[in-house]
């Protein structure tokens, strides 16, 4: 197993364990000197940082291993090539959402992919088919980031109320303006009633709601008195660093907007009522494991480069982006307040989002232990093979 950055440990967390308690040897390897999988407390899994860049690469792809499995996108097409020594490459899903909007090539040269749900296995079949690629073993897996999350809440939902409230307060504000913002009167909204808390979590990148529509998104909740959590991508820091340096300068005036930049959206998502985003697989994690509405604003991806413009469909999230919440035209902005008013009550939404899930994710909870035993299946027909051609 090869984790590139700590981010993808809930990935491969839930499956390694699956096959530890059943006493199968596996390594794991990993860029990110901070990845939780190097102290987690395994009896039959080794762990080893392999450093980053050019020095991971060289290691990866000198691998010796019947199978390697990976998050990573893009085997044989980016800097990680099939190594001699391996004689199985698996891609491990990291997201519900569709396979659509990866760099192109991103899955063509794996030798099998665990699925998250139906809809990656049709635009799989579809691009290798349009290409003329080896056919790939899809399985039906799941997506085991999620299970972690569903049993993280699972466990603060046991917390008593006293620690509740404590364990998940509304995130800390990050905001590097904080000391200049201008205290205002509360408007009407907040005389009257008290507001749904947002969470504004967009993707980055040409595609994400800050790049495309900047504060216009954000300023008529402000200017309302919601309480509002801005949690741009972890990438955004780093790619878009004048855009978010420009929107808290936007921002400063508005005392209900803070900024969360945490290593984990949990707490983010926990504390709020209402998601705001746009293609980002926060949205599916926020109904899916949460089963709180989400609201997306419509447009047009750009999909150059992309295994989205090879595909004669719609990406599947772009279908079901309106059973999630609501989503809304770039001309409703102004409108968001009444549009949150709109929206379904709690019970009635959890419902939706039940039948919604089951029909659109694999084994849901239970996704390591399936992924774990779909892998020793493939193990075992490795060795076999082995041992018939050696007869």
């Amino acid at each position: 197993f090869y984790g590139e950055a700590r981010q993808y440990w809930n990935t491969f967390r839930p499956v390694l364990e699956a096959l530890d308690r059943a006493g199968i040897k596996a390594a794991y390897l990993c860029s990110d000197p901070d990845d939780p999988g190097l102290t987690h407390p395994f009896t039959h899994i080794t762990t080893r940082h392999i450093g980053q860049g050019n020095r991971a690469f060289a290691a990866l792809n000198m691998l010796e291993a019947d199978i390697c499995v990976l998050t990573t996108p893009g085997l044989d097409v980016l800097q990680i090539q099939r190594s001699p020594g391996v004689k199985h490459y698996a891609h491990i899903v990291h997201s519900i959402t569709d396979m659509a909007f990866y760099k192109i090539y991103a899955f063509d040269y794996f030798d099998s992919v665990f699925c998250a749900g139906p809809h990656q296995m049709r635009s799989l079949r579809h691009l290798e088919n349009l290409r003329g690629t080896t056919p790939k073993r899809l399985l039906e897996s799941g997506c085991p980031y999620m299970d972690v999350f569903a049993e993280t809440l699972d466990k603060t939902a046991e917390q008593p109320a006293e620690e509740q409230r404590h364990a998940a307060p509304p995130p800390a504000s990050t905001h590097a303006y904080a000391d200049s913002r201008v205290a205002r009167p509360a408007t009407a909204s907040e005389q009257n009633k008290t507001l749904p808390r947002i969470l504004i979590a967009p993707t980055w990148g040409r595609n994400g709601l800050l790049f495309r529509f900047g504060s216009g998104s954000i300023i008529p909740l402000a200017e309302e008195g919601y309480e509002i959590c801005l949690r741009p991508h972890p990438q955004s820091f780093r790619s878009e660093p004048d855009l978010i340096e420009r929107l808290k300068r936007e921002l400063a005036p508005y005392p209900h907007v803070t900024w969360d930049s945490g290593a984990s959206a949990l707490e983010a998502m926990r504390a709020s009522d209402i998601l705001i985003s746009d293609l980002s697989g926060i949205v599916f994690d926020y109904a899916f494991i949460l089963e709180r509405p989400v609201i997306t604003l419509q447009f047009t991806p750009d999909t150059r480069g992309m295994d989205a413009a090879d595909l004669p469909w719609p990406a599947w999230e772009l279908e079901i982006l309106p059973a999630l919440g609501a989503h809304v035209s770039p001309d409703s902005i102004t409108r968001l307040p009444e549009i949150i008013a709109g929206l379904p009550l709690p019970e009635e939404f959890r419902a939706h989002m039940r039948r919604l899930r089951g029909q659109s994710m694999y084994n849901f909870r239970n996704s390591g232990s399936v992924i774990a035993a779909q892998l020793q299946e493939i193990y075992h027909e490795l060795n076999r093979d082995a041992a018939s051609n050696s007869m």
